[in-house]
């Protein structure tokens, strides 16, 4: 027996001498620890207020993966966040959605191990490294993955509520794009009014509005936040950039015009909106965005996954029809 293996086994009862197990045998403790032996870690991949994420692989068939190590307490159990990725990632099974192969839990331990799918990278080192990824072709292969994911997701009636660069993955070799950190993500039922957080969505990407305090949202604010990465796969850019949630919401207004009831017509109902806001008029979309300027298919997606009004703002399954998409192949 190897001394790594034997050591382990010893930790939950093993009698090296005997070569066998003790009466007091945690076998709880040690189907964990199996489980973790299953796996050789082979570095950090990043880390964050969700814990820190591992490369590994699969010690019988050699498949890469990533480890998200996450905290877990006997008095307040997992968290949050944890618990809604969990049970998301359970539940959905897609192609352009990251895939949970396995969970690893002790009885007594302070962490949980979510063994993920792994890819190269997200979507924004990909941007930053890899120089086809400024090709039109390949940003439409890439939106294209992204909305088929989200598509799935509403179809069962989770919404991702974070969706940015930093939580879409990318194999690289085979052009492959998946949805990841369903953390934020949570259940809706079509059509009702029910009242959410609106703390949701990383800054740069989150929809109008949320900004404005709406109290009722839609799915229709993921694919908000799937016009503004498409729009920066384009510019290299955020398209709506502040460190202020007034500040961002001026940084739409400056560019889209300031939404009146006309376009918009809950607009007057939300707790945010004043009347008092500075008046823009809307920039033309070509201008926002100059490398689609001779692309109108282009321009007429991103108008319509950055339209003001939620009702209005196109859904998932209608932009997997839009002819921009014509002949992309993924």
């Amino acid at each position: 027996m190897q001394p790594e293996l034997a050591s382990l086994l010893a930790k939950f009862g093993w009698q090296i001498e005997e070569a066998a197990f003790a009466s007091t045998l945690d076998l709880a403790g040690l189907k964990g620890a199996m489980q973790k032996y299953k796996y050789i870690k082979l570095g950090q991949l990043g880390s964050g207020s969700y814990g820190v994420v591992h490369k590994a692989m699969n010690r019988e068939t050699h498949e890469l993966l990533a480890i998200k190590k996450v905290a877990h307490s006997a008095e307040h159990g997992l968290s949050d966040s944890t618990i809604r990725e969990i049970s998301t990632l359970r539940e959905l099974c897609h192609d352009n959605i990251v895939r949970l192969k396995d969970i690893i839990a002790t009885v007594n331990g302070h962490h949980v191990h979510l063994v993920l799918e792994f890819l190269d990278c997200d979507l924004r080192q990909y941007l930053d490294t890899n120089p086809q990824a400024s090709e039109i072709g390949r940003i439409k292969s890439i939106v294209l993955q992204i909305l088929r994911g989200i598509r799935y997701a509403h179809m069962n009636s989770i919404m991702h509520r974070d969706l940015k660069p930093q939580n879409v993955l990318v194999g690289v070799a085979k052009g492959q794009v998946k949805i990841t950190d369903f953390g934020l993500a949570r259940c809706f039922l079509p059509n009702a009014d029910r009242a959410y957080t609106e703390r949701v969505v990383t800054l740069y990407y989150r929809a109008p509005e949320l900004l404005l305090g709406a109290p009722c949202y839609s799915a229709a604010v993921d694919l908000w936040s799937v016009g503004c990465i498409m729009a920066e796969m384009i510019n290299f850019e955020p398209l709506f950039k502040s460190d202020t949630e007034i500040g961002l919401l001026f940084r739409i207004f400056e560019r889209l015009g300031t939404p009146t009831p006309d376009v918009w017509r809950d607009l007057p109902g939300l707790a945010h909106f004043s009347d008092e806001f500075p008046n823009f008029r809307p920039r033309p979309m070509h201008e926002l965005v100059p490398r689609l300027a001779n692309d109108p298919h282009g321009l007429d997606l991103l108008s319509r996954l950055l339209a003001y009004d939620p009702n209005r703002r196109i859904t998932a399954r209608q932009a997997l029809d839009h002819p921009w998409f014509q002949g992309v192949t993924v």
